[in-house]
């Protein structure tokens, strides 16, 4: 009996702990377990031990089981959160160390890439240059041509206009290392041929002929193609104030056409004056060039060199070569090429481009009378006396040629028929033109005309405005030795210039020839001078040729 109250007050008491726990009833008062204690007799239960009560054992209070329960969760969530960090300290220790193996294998890599960037990204460079028009001629008549490339039907055709592209250059630069640069610029330009029988081959010499196919096509020739040794000066000679200075092989810059044209910076408006009057601006030879420097001021640019006697365009067929140089000097110091005040000289003496046996009439030892190939050479010199400021610039330049403007050069941009195929007709105006040409053949092509020039070229920034304002002057006697020559002209070229993007300008401008004598009257006795002549079918009444003018805008794009 007593074994069986017990038991039954033993489930009792374990039945109201349970009770009490999933309740969350509990002594807020208690702070530690409490004794319990049962009466056989009766099964009751009490928490202070009676005469007759036996103990049944301890209770614990709710909050001593959570503060339990949070103390087990708390140690096993240490537990795993230093699991966690032992298996994230493995993880980026394995981390850095693949990264370090991959930069390795990188590092490995890198003299492949490296190279191949220096080779293609870092040492080649692409540009392209494009000149482009549209002109309005007012009046046509016959003279030198006013951008390159350009031409025009003669007189009686004003009104004449036209879209041109005269140039078109793509430009290709390799540098393999400081040493050395080397430049090929094809370039595309219009062609321009005869039409008549007697146009459609190039006589050299007496015996050979080489026939020609162009009939106006646009056509690709080169235009450079050179190789710079840019580091003799600096390693080879040690001569620190020449340390940029280079010799340059092939078809390169003319020592004076490209740097004047970067001085006044308008070209693709109009020529420059020698370049107008018969100088090629490119020349295939070898050269020395560059700036003298100290303290990183200029002092003195020069351009030296031996070049064929044909310009770029054309094969050589001289057996001499001419030669040409430039000096500038810098008095007062200039930070870059065109910087500051500067005094110009430039030198060539050259011969025409024939062949040796061309320069006699068959018989031995007979020159052709009263042409250039008689005596054989040219001189071509010019004096520039220039300043250059941030907004400004100025440029006064004198001229002076021997056999240095042909009948040729007056004709590139347009010019009678006769004088390019040699055919006359029999109609009073043909006889004319075959007269008044002949006039100017022995004016130009002989073998003691000089030339004297001069010219002014500048431009002003309009302040706080994309425009500039532009001009260029060139006035020319073709031939001093005659006392009154009717080919004596100026020209200009004045016009306003909006530059839109540091590859894009336009311009618009007024570029007028005038042959400045008034109207005379030539005969056969004005032309004896220059030696012994067929006479003229009659007295040329209108010696003074019709001045050309035309009003452009000028586009250039270069990249």
């Amino acid at each position: 009996m007593r074994g069986t109250r017990l038991r039954f007050g033993i489930s009792v008491l374990g039945g109201l702990i349970m009770f009490l726990v999933s309740a969350g009833i509990h002594p807020t008062s208690a702070r530690a377990a409490m004794a319990l204690y049962q009466d056989p007799r009766t099964g009751a239960v009490y928490t202070k031990k009676c005469r007759t009560c036996i103990f049944m054992g301890s209770f614990v209070p709710a909050p001593q089981i959570e503060q339990s329960v949070t103390q087990q969760t708390q140690a096993q969530i240490e537990t795993e959160r230093a699991q966690m960090q032992a298996q994230f300290a493995q993880q980026q220790s394995q981390q850095q160390q693949w990264n370090a193996e991959m930069a390795q294998q990188v590092s490995s890599m890198q003299p492949a890439w490296r190279d191949y960037a220096d080779r293609w990204y870092k040492k080649v460079s692409f540009g392209t240059l494009i000149y482009a028009d549209y002109r309005y001629m007012t009046h046509t008549g016959y003279g030198p041509q006013f951008l390159t490339q350009e031409t025009w039907p003669g007189e009686g055709n004003n009104g004449f206009n036209s879209f041109d592209i005269t140039r078109a250059y793509l430009d290709f630069r390799f540098t393999p290392d400081e040493n050395f640069m080397a430049r090929v610029t094809p370039n595309i330009y219009e062609t321009i041929s005869g039409s008549s029988a007697s146009a459609i081959a190039d006589k050299v010499g007496n015996n050979t002929g080489w026939g020609q196919t162009v009939d106006g096509n646009l056509s690709y020739r080169l235009k450079y193609a050179y190789i710079d040794y840019q580091t003799f000066f600096k390693k080879i000679l040690k001569i620190a104030a020449m340390r940029d200075d280079k010799i340059t092989f092939g078809q390169q810059q003319n020592p004076l056409v490209d740097w004047e044209e970067n001085l006044w910076g308008f070209r693709y408006t109009a020529l420059t004056p020698w370049n107008y009057m018969s100088l090629s601006s490119t020349q295939v030879g070898l050269a020395v060039k560059g700036p003298i420097k100290f303290r990183e001021l200029q002092y003195a640019d020069y351009d030296v060199g031996v070049y064929d006697d044909a310009s770029f365009h054309a094969i050589e067929q001289s057996s001499y070569k001419q030669v040409m140089g430039r000096l500038t000097v810098n008095p007062l110091g200039a930070h870059t090429r065109y910087d500051s005040l500067g005094i110009t000289g430039f030198w060539d003496y050259g011969y025409p481009n024939k062949a040796e046996d061309g320069q006699f009439t068959g018989l031995p030892g007979a020159p052709i009378a009263n042409t250039t190939s008689a005596y054989g050479h040219m001189t071509r010199v010019a004096g520039l006396l220039h300043y250059t400021a941030e907004t400004w610039g100025l440029i006064g330049e004198f001229d002076y040629g021997h056999n240095a403007f042909s009948a040729n050069n007056l004709f590139s941009g347009s010019g009678p028929a006769d004088n390019f195929t040699g055919l006359t007709s029999l109609t009073p105006s043909a006889i004319s033109y075959a007269n008044w040409t002949k006039m100017v053949q022995f004016y130009q092509n002989a073998s003691t005309s000089v030339q004297i020039g001069w010219d002014f070229l500048g431009h002003v920034d309009i302040p706080r405005t994309p425009f500039t304002l532009f001009g260029l002057y060139q006035q020319l006697q073709p031939n001093m030795q005659v006392s009154k020559n009717p080919l004596d002209f100026y020209r200009f070229d004045l016009g306003l210039q909006w530059l839109i993007s540091k590859n894009l300008r336009v311009a618009i401008d007024d570029q007028n020839l005038t042959y400045y004598h008034d109207q005379f009257t030539t005969t056969t006795a004005n032309l004896l001078q220059f030696g012994p002549t067929k006479p003229l079918s009659a007295p040329i009444t209108s010696s003074v040729p019709r001045g050309t003018n035309m009003i452009m805008l000028n586009v250039e794009f270069k990249y």
